[in-house]
């Protein structure tokens, strides 16, 4: 069995806001270390300062991840206040504009799949090396119900959907080395960006079977979970938390 005598470093990317924020707090709780890599510099500053309040050893990383030059310099960072990274939770995500099949412009084709997909697989690339050579790690990234077509939000739709395969790709060539590679699949969830979006008599009377959208939180859970030592047999999952669909 590893020994460890520094605590498990876990990074987030989108841990500023959202899934990601109740991510962080919750793998703080189980004694990580976070590193919290977000385009939005001040909200994550304000998410380390909330670990911090809580004891927790935390650090703020202003990234792109659709830009392996600036992940590189996160990781660098990281690694230097930190230590090696253990824990990989793929949280970064836009949704995009609404707009119909035929009418989304190609330049946001691009700038959705370059954040949701096209990030997940370089932050993964980036860290899963090392973790096979130490022999441990884990991995959750973020799909979606709208994976199966949604037309007002096809990049979106798309990018979460490409991520089941980078799920189980990395899954099955780094599962045998000690890396555990999994999906969260969460239903709509009480964040900013889906709240916004939603009518309040959706938000009020979703058409759940547990009839209410998620609290991150709950979702958090989840993550927390398949990011720990208790995790021994889970990889190349999708895991639905959401409510019975």
């Amino acid at each position: 069995m590893e020994l460890m005598e520094r605590p498990r470093v876990a990074v987030v990317t989108g841990g500023a806001n959202g899934l990601g924020r109740a991510s962080a707090l919750r793998l703080a709780e189980d004694g990580r270390a976070i590193a919290i890599w977000d385009r939005d510099a001040a909200a994550a500053k304000r998410t380390m300062a909330e670990l911090n309040r809580r004891d927790a050893k935390a650090m703020a990383v202003e990234v792109d991840v659709a830009s392996p030059e600036s992940l590189e310099a996160a990781l660098i960072t990281t690694r230097d206040f930190l230590g090696p990274v253990d824990i990989l939770v793929n949280a970064a995500a836009i949704i995009g504009v609404d707009a119909s099949v035929l009418e989304t412009p190609l330049d946001e084709w691009d700038r959705v799949l370059a954040v949701n997909l096209t990030g997940t697989y370089l932050a993964s690339r980036l860290v899963v090396g090392e973790m096979a050579e130490r022999g441990w790690g884990r991995i959750v990234n973020f799909t979606s119900g709208a994976r199966h077509g949604t037309p007002a939000l096809i990049p979106y739709a798309v990018s979460k959907a490409g991520v089941v395969p980078i799920t189980r790709a990395f899954a099955r060539e780094f599962t045998s080395r000690g890396v555990l590679v999994n999906a969260v699949l969460p239903g709509r969830a009480l964040t900013n960006m889906v709240v916004s979006r939603v009518p309040e008599e959706i938000v009020r009377n979703p058409p759940v079977a547990i009839g209410r959208y998620a609290d991150p939180e709950e979702v958090a859970e989840v993550v927390a979970f398949l990011t720990s030592e208790r995790n021994t047999y889970m990889s190349g999952g999708v895991v639905p938390v959401d409510g019975g669909g």
